[in-house]
């Protein structure tokens, strides 16, 4: 069976049914969101998310059985509305059948002004190489790893480090001990482009990191050419992030890569963009146990 055609048709959440399981703890109290590609429409995509819909969660997953995804095939939603429970009716709108859609999150919660317990940073890569996009990463985790043996206040804060690759770049997370409040965010991770009394944690990394490379690094949520950008804007809550584990990465409005966590020895392989670029979905379900102990942590 097709992992992506299940029943002869496009359908995204035969795979997304199959990874859901191992997302249980990860996306724990955060809303679902989805980004579905739209080919020669005027705008290319759109977002489904809880403030549209209404709120969908990783347990509605279990919702997507055999029965459910050959009606999906066969059917359109309004014809069979009443064979459906609210929860599979609720999914389908954010994962439409036939379309190519992303799987999102939302990062520290849905709405704005909630708790921060999680610190994502993306490793923007416009017009570069993922290599370069590796290498910053490294940097990065080492930095973070370096603070928290040498800084007391930063190692209460931070639990663990875990980094993902998305399809094409690569993201840092920090797990906190506890929850922050939303103030977290512009006192210790925002990016300042300019000169401030106090700097962040991310003002600190970005200093350093241009200093240990030969190209061109910034922070900040803007992309720009020929820049590796480091990017903790989609930290706060209302804003999204890619799901670590099994997304598609989508480019021409075709798959040409998938999301899975890394672990220490894959960071620090030479050759791993290469292979993390040659990733299937049938490779990556097949071997989601594996992949899953990495998610809150690349060390074991």
């Amino acid at each position: 069976m097709d992992i992506l055609k299940p029943y002869g048709e496009l359908d995204v959440l035969h795979l997304y049914s199959k990874v859901a399981p191992h997302l249980t703890d990860f996306l724990k109290n955060k809303e679902i969101a989805s980004k579905t590609w739209v080919p020669k429409a005027k705008i290319p995509f759109f977002l489904n998310r809880a403030g549209k819909l209404g709120e969908l969660w990783i347990d509605d997953f279990k919702h997507v059985d055999d029965e459910f995804l050959k009606i999906r095939a066969k059917h359109h939603l309004s014809d069979v509305k009443d064979k459906l429970n609210d929860r599979q009716i609720l999914i389908w709108r954010y994962f439409v059948p036939r379309k190519y859609s992303e799987f999102f999150y939302a990062t520290n919660g849905e709405r704005e002004g909630k708790p921060i317990e999680r610190v994502f940073i993306d490793i923007d890569r416009t017009n570069l190489p993922a290599k370069k996009s590796l290498e910053v990463t490294r940097l990065l985790v080492e930095l973070i790893e370096k603070q928290k043996s040498e800084d007391r206040e930063f190692n209460e804060l931070v639990k663990s480090t875990a980094v993902y690759w998305t399809g094409s770049s690569f993201h840092v997370y920090c797990f906190l001990h506890k929850h922050q409040p939303p103030e977290f965010y512009e006192e210790k991770i925002q990016y300042h482009s300019k000169g401030v009394l106090f700097e962040s944690w991310t003002d600190i990394w970005v200093r350093k990191i241009k200093h240990k490379v030969e190209f061109k690094v910034t922070g900040g949520h803007e992309k720009k050419e020929d820049y590796i950008v480091i990017d903790p804007s989609q930290t706060p809550s209302g804003k999204l992030a890619r799901v670590p584990l099994g997304c598609l990465h989508i480019k021409n409005f075709k798959p040409d890569g998938m999301s899975v966590p890394l672990s220490e020895s894959m960071l620090y392989d030479d050759k791993i963009v290469e292979w993390l670029k040659a990733l299937t979905p049938e490779y990556v379900a097949k071997h989601v146990n594996t992949f899953s102990k990495y998610l809150f942590s690349y060390k074991k």
